[in-house]
């Protein structure tokens, strides 16, 4: 449990995932950072480890049914003050897109699928949810007392994960956050839905082919003359961050929780 900062506009749970911890423990604690100093006390599950977007993906629905169900089970026992249950906050787009389609795991004659939807119906991108009227006034609090520019970052862009724009519809949220922080200048990435080449596992088992479809987005981000790349999936910030690396691109790779965590960060800190 993390409390809220400041005063207190509800309860959210947040996933921490199987990828996120190994590789971007930073942006779960930047993700808790900003939720709560935008008014939000979080809670994460004790014991849970994967929502199993992995192994559906890949065909494993065995495996997939099985850790969701546990997700399930884990997350149903989070309740706010009043025994409502409580938003299921992501940070990575391909969970999301995941948990947000559990009922259709289940049979409809299994007892599950009703739960799976009920549990779905709670899930919200981060974008999402600091979209909302309630989180956005805590968020815009929390950004007030943040640095008052935040030009260090120089011209960022955005890149819309697959799971987040084709799988979720989520386009404009992320877009609205990043112009809300103050002195940041955001371009847009052209053609910025198409396939960085991640997808999962493909970028390993067909390395070849996903730098294929990589390259184009490369010459898209040399056109912004953006100095930061952000986007919202664990998958999508280690292509970029690999494949810039490859490419001898001097330009950071920021996940959008890490970009509001600086634009709230108090004085000092």
């Amino acid at each position: 449990t993390t409390p809220a900062v400041g005063d207190r506009r509800g309860t959210a749970a947040v996933l921490e995932g199987c990828v996120m911890p190994e590789l971007y423990g930073r942006v779960n604690r930047a993700t808790v950072a900003v939720l709560a100093r935008s008014g939000f006390e979080v809670r994460v599950p004790k014991g849970h480890v994967c929502c199993g977007s992995l192994h559906a993906h890949n065909g494993d629905l065995d495996g997939a049914r099985e850790l969701a169900r546990k997700t399930i089970d884990a997350y149903e026992t989070l309740v706010d003050e009043r025994g409502a249950p409580m938003p299921i906050v992501l940070n990575s787009a391909g969970c999301g897109a995941h948990m947000r389609e559990y009922e259709h795991l289940f049979d409809a004659a299994d007892p599950w699928r009703v739960r799976a939807k009920a549990f779905a119906a709670r899930v919200q991108d981060l974008s999402v949810f600091l979209a909302t009227p309630n989180a956005r006034a805590g968020l815009d609090a929390a950004l007030a007392k943040g640095p008052r520019t935040n030009a260090d970052l120089g011209r960022v862009t955005w890149d819309d994960p697959c799971h987040l724009c084709h799988a979720q519809g989520v386009r404009k949220e992320p877009r609205a956050l990043l112009d809300r922080v103050p002195g940041l200048e955001r371009v847009e990435l052209e053609h910025s839905e198409l396939c960085c080449g991640s997808a999962g596992i493909y970028s390993m088992l067909r390395p070849a082919d996903s730098e294929a479809i990589f390259a184009p987005k490369v010459a898209a981000l040399d056109a912004t003359g953006a100095r930061v790349l952000v986007t919202a999936n664990p998958g999508c910030q280690l292509q970029w961050e690999t494949g810039l690396a490859r490419e001898r691109r001097d330009v950071k790779v920021l996940h959008l929780a890490e970009v509001l965590e600086r634009a709230t960060r108090p004085a000092g800190r």
